[in-house]
């Protein structure tokens, strides 16, 4: 009888070796998936601050809220020059703050109705999907 039992502490041993593997090479994946996840958050998170600063600019600037605008190609021209100036500083910042905007800009609306809206887009090398960030806000020039 004894001899059947011999070497089960070794398999026993080597079992438990394995699932100790497996987890923590599951620990791994773990830990990769989160870093992943910061690094996304982080660039959601300076996209949300960059269109709420301006925002936050053209509400302090009502008045010329059209100089605020801009397409992929830049910002248009404008009467203000310290409008014009505050949105090319912003766009500079913001396509040097988000990894391939300068593949897809940021871009500046402001419709008949009042809203202001931001589009932010941003791709990490090596990702194939663009993220985006698109903030709106209502601002009346005439109140």
């Amino acid at each position: 009888m004894h001899r059947t039992q011999a070497g089960s502490s070794l398999v026993e041993g080597l079992a438990a070796l394995l699932i100790f593997t497996v987890g923590m090479l599951g620990l791994a994946g773990l830990n990769t998936a989160m870093m992943q996840q910061s690094a996304h958050a982080q660039f959601r998170a300076q996209a949300s601050y960059l269109a709420e600063e301006l925002l936050g600019l053209a509400t302090a600037d009502v008045v010329n809220v059209q100089c605020y605008q801009m397409t992929a190609a830049g910002p248009g021209s404008c009467d203000s020059a310290v409008a014009q100036t505050a949105v090319a500083d912003w766009r500079t910042r913001a396509l040097a703050a988000l990894p391939g905007a300068s593949s897809s800009p940021p871009t500046v609306t402001y419709a008949g109705d009042g809203a202001l809206t931001v589009t932010l887009l941003w791709q990490r090398p090596q990702e194939t999907m663009q993220h985006n960030y698109v903030s709106t806000t209502n601002l009346y020039p005439g109140f």
